[in-house]
């Protein structure tokens, strides 16, 4: 914050790239006087995040067992599967109050941390505090509420990619494993139905990233005019720039005024970029119901032709007769 700060650390790290810079930032907690909460806190939240995909991965498999005992009318098997369901249930609630605690916490001090490091910086080191705002736009709104927002949204999404991540791994295995083989233009795919998934939420990221992009330098800009606003009405209730004359006063108004249109100007063009953003994810949400039902369809039906033919071979019939104890026997090997 301070120039000596920005100087050092512009000389330590050169011409720093936005990466670099973010990581700088982000290292400093962790190299500090709490570097000990942070690394456990930072080792706690991964193991809840793979806990997460843990009960996920168990419950997508209750369900398979679960159906399978209505199916069978196995009323013991039936209730077993309830207890258990509870039991992932209540796992799953007290894994999901412990991270959320731990999270809020966490943000919390590193926050404070954070908040008292650039207020030295501003305050004690720098030799001429107040010319801080040559090299920094409004400090005083980027230490009370830039980094709040990035304590707790960087855990936040931290936590969130880790869960996303490890989902995918996870789930990728389940999905190639019933996926099978299909055939494109004489070409055998194996694991269709995974690769498909695969490439539907690559297109889909990809289309969202390019509509929603122009976001982040909006947020910034409607940040940095919400701070020039209030700084103005400030400075007029402080009276610092009070006139007494109307056209003093007046003129101090169409400021505020202006202050005002570039702020709202900036809000419409952030509209403008939500409503597409939301007219393609709710698109794109909607048909991914019906996208996995089309990708199974195929195999569905094939499994069934399969199924008739074996039947009609059994009983000599073109119709086939549904037995469900000799369904076993005329299912494809699955893959």
């Amino acid at each position: 914050m301070s120039s000596n700060s920005l100087q050092r650390e512009q000389e330590a790290l050169g011409n720093p790239s936005f990466y670099r810079k973010t990581f700088y930032v982000l290292s400093l907690y962790w190299r500090g006087e709490e570097k000990v909460f942070a690394w456990w806190s930072l080792f706690v939240l991964f193991v809840l995040s793979l806990l997460a995909v843990a009960t996920a991965l168990s419950i997508n498999e209750w369900y398979k067992h679960f159906y399978n005992a209505i199916q069978e009318l196995d009323s013991h098997r039936f209730y077993i599967l309830v207890v258990v369901f509870l039991a992932i249930i209540l796992f799953s609630v007290v894994r999901s109050v412990l991270i959320t605690y731990l999270v809020d916490v966490f943000a919390l001090r590193w926050r404070r941390w954070l908040t008292n490091h650039y207020l030295s910086a501003w305050i004690i080191e720098s030799n001429r505090p107040h010319h801080v705002e040559h090299c920094v736009d409004n400090p005083d709104q980027r230490i009370a509420e830039d980094i709040n927002k990035f304590t707790f949204e960087t855990i936040d999404l931290a936590c969130g990619l880790l869960y996303t991540l490890v989902s995918v791994i996870s789930f990728s295995i389940v999905l190639i494993g019933i996926s099978g083989d299909a055939l494109l233009w004489g070409v055998s795919i194996p694991a269709y139905m995974f690769w498909a998934a695969i490439l539907y939420a690559l297109l889909g990221t990809y289309i969202s990233q390019k509509i929603g992009f122009k976001l982040v330098s909006l947020s910034n800009n409607q940040q940095r005019s919400e701070a020039d606003l209030r700084y103005f009405l400030f400075r007029f209730r402080d009276g610092s720039t009070m006139q007494e004359n109307h056209a003093g006063r007046s003129g101090e108004k169409d400021r505020i005024s202006e202050k005002l249109d570039v702020s709202l100007a900036n809000m419409r063009r952030t509209i403008r970029v939500k409503m597409r953003l939301s007219l393609f994810t709710e698109s794109y949400s909607q048909l991914s119901l019906i996208f996995s039902s089309l990708l199974a369809v195929p195999r569905f039906f094939l499994r069934r032709h399969h199924v008739r033919r074996c039947h009609a071979d059994k009983f000599g019939v073109r119709q086939p007769v549904w037995k469900p104890q000799l369904v076993h026997q005329c299912l494809p090997p699955p893959g």
